[in-house]
């Protein structure tokens, strides 16, 4: 087992099978954490030495990232880490609006007693954990998100999954220091929870678009106030009429 770049650990057993799996999981834990920061370089040949394998596995790993367009990889076997973007946060937030406004309308009847208790749950930890730190906080936060859209589908909850963490990436640069939308989100938050236990699933949709729409403006605003974000617009615009609510 080997220490790879300052920020982190990749523990990989030399010749082990998983050795592809366990780089792309640290880079990519990494990345989205802010640890490896946008524009930063990477280089196969330095990671392969530093964890004791082949270039082989840091390559395939390399692939991985590039595909979820975390990372851009070079001619020289060399890669940069992805820069930060206001139309693509603003594409992740279109996805994000349209489609988990349509897997919690889904899943709210399929809710049972358990998973209710513990939306309640995630309620009142998500509201504590603003005092303990942004990582802290939009851990627990994205736990609640996910389990409004449970029942979902795999596939589409796959998806879902992938586009929350690549917003939380840009949440942290952002918005991570200011705390000034969070008790308005806590509201919210215990809000979607009691709807969800009424069975009322369009109000709940109508909520969480407007919700996860407060966010998406907000952060591209202190990205560029200059960005008119057309698209997240049409996309609150289209959930919100199939809903039977008003865009904001």
């Amino acid at each position: 087992m080997t220490r790879a770049a300052a920020a982190g650990t990749i523990l990989v057993v030399p010749g082990g099978r998983d050795a592809t799996d366990v780089i792309h999981a640290d880079l990519r834990g990494r990345i989205l954490s802010g640890d490896i920061a946008p524009g930063a370089g990477l280089s196969q040949a330095r990671i392969a030495k530093e964890c004791l394998v082949s270039r082989g596995p840091v390559r395939e790993a390399f692939r991985l990232l590039q595909r979820e367009g975390l990372i851009e990889v070079e001619v020289n076997q060399r890669a940069r880490v992805t820069d930060l973007s206001v139309e693509e946060v603003e594409h992740l937030y279109a996805l994000r609006v349209s489609n988990e406004t349509l897997a919690l309308g889904l899943s709210v009847p399929r809710f049972g007693p358990a998973e209710l208790d513990e939306l309640d749950r995630l309620v009142g930890e998500v509201a504590a954990a603003q005092t303990r730190g942004f990582d802290v906080w939009e851990a627990l936060h994205h736990r609640f998100h996910m389990t409004l859209v449970a029942h979902a589908g795999q596939r589409m909850l796959s998806s879902i999954v992938l586009w929350a963490e690549h917003t939380g990436r840009y949440r942290k640069v952002y918005v991570g220091r200011d705390d000034s939308g969070w008790t308005l989100g806590a509201r919210e938050h215990a809000e979607l929870a009691r709807l969800c236990r009424e069975r009322d699933a369009r109000a709940a949709a109508r909520l969480l678009a407007r919700h996860l729409s407060r966010a998406g403006l907000a952060l591209i605003a202190s990205m560029d106030p200059t960005h008119e974000p057309a698209l997240l617009r049409a996309a609150i615009r289209r959930a919100l009429a199939a809903e039977g609510g008003t865009p904001p």
